[in-house]
């Protein structure tokens, strides 16, 4: 019988930093991992992440209690966030304004954070927070590690298309997602990743598109083009931090679809997230993970 530690025993202790990857509404698996890594008594050092993911990094970070956001996210509905912007839409389309980026204002959401959010400032949550956006106006990744924390978490989830960009220190930030999905690098390079032991991923892939044919045919290639880049770039980023010696685990949720229209099976997903954790932190430290 092996007596090789589980990966939960090899984590405790050990200054930990959480990466949670983008996900469209995949807030409920980040949850549910959140929640696993709390029963197995891991305490991470630092937190980031991209849309979804930077959503519950920033609740994580800032000290709120885990059963608080999942009450809070299993409650949301519809009209907690839902704040379409029809006119603003057409007239930014003939006035340069940025409204086209986006159905909804964003209002709902925003005011959704304020309310819940433990810290106001980024630079106060307990534990150090990273997020990252996509700067339109600079064409850059914008990394957020200060300022306003609500803003910061409104930006990172803008998705593209749903909310509009979001107006920020004079720049437009929209989703995340669309720069880096799962901010693993960022974080090692930030001060608080230099002293990190351990960089621990839960990394959402994006699910299988449908064919690019029919009328539908350039958008769907083009998701499938800019998913593929975007696990590239992931990869990359993977290979490139266990080169410098590192220590990189990166667990998969696999979890049910949920939409603006189908909430009710967030909190299936919340409980496949947790689930899926909970067996890989009881298991063997995944081979290739630990640092030479």
């Amino acid at each position: 019988m092996s007596n090789a530690p589980s990966l939960a025993q090899r984590l405790r202790g050990r200054r930990v930093g959480v990466v949670m990857s983008a996900g469209f509404f995949g807030f409920f698996g980040h949850v549910g991992f959140w929640k696993a890594l709390t029963a197995a008594g891991i305490s991470p050092s630092a937190w980031a992440g991209t849309s979804a993911g930077g959503m519950v990094s920033a609740f994580a970070a800032a000290g709120a209690r885990v059963e608080a956001v999942e009450a809070l996210v299993c409650g949301l509905s519809k009209r907690d966030f839902w704040d379409p912007d029809y006119l603003g839409v057409l007239r930014g389309a003939f006035t340069r304004g940025h409204q086209p980026t986006g159905l909804l204002r964003g209002r709902r959401f925003a005011a959704l954070l304020r309310q819940h959010l433990p810290t106001e400032r980024i630079e106060d949550c307990p534990t150090p927070l990273l997020l990252v956006a996509a700067d339109l106006s600079r064409g850059v990744p914008a990394l957020l590690a200060s300022g306003p924390l609500s803003s910061a978490v409104h930006a990172t989830c803008a998705y593209p298309g749903l909310f509009q960009s979001v107006e920020r220190e004079g720049t437009l930030l929209w989703d995340g997602g669309l720069v880096d999905k799962a901010p693993l690098l960022a974080l090692a390079d930030s001060p608080a990743g230099r002293a990190l032991d351990t960089f621990l991923v839960h990394y959402l892939p994006t699910r299988r598109p449908a064919p690019a044919v029919g009328p539908l045919a350039y958008a769907r290639g083009l998701s499938t083009g800019m998913a593929t880049l975007r696990h590239e770039h992931f990869r990359v980023q993977v290979e490139a931090l266990r080169a410098r010696g590192a220590e990189v685990v990166v667990l998969e949720g696999h979890l049910p679809a949920v939409s603006p229209s189908s909430l009710a099976t967030g909190r299936a997903a919340l409980h496949a997230g947790f689930e899926q954790a909970s067996a890989a932190l009881e298991g063997p430290v995944p081979a290739g993970a630990t640092a030479a």
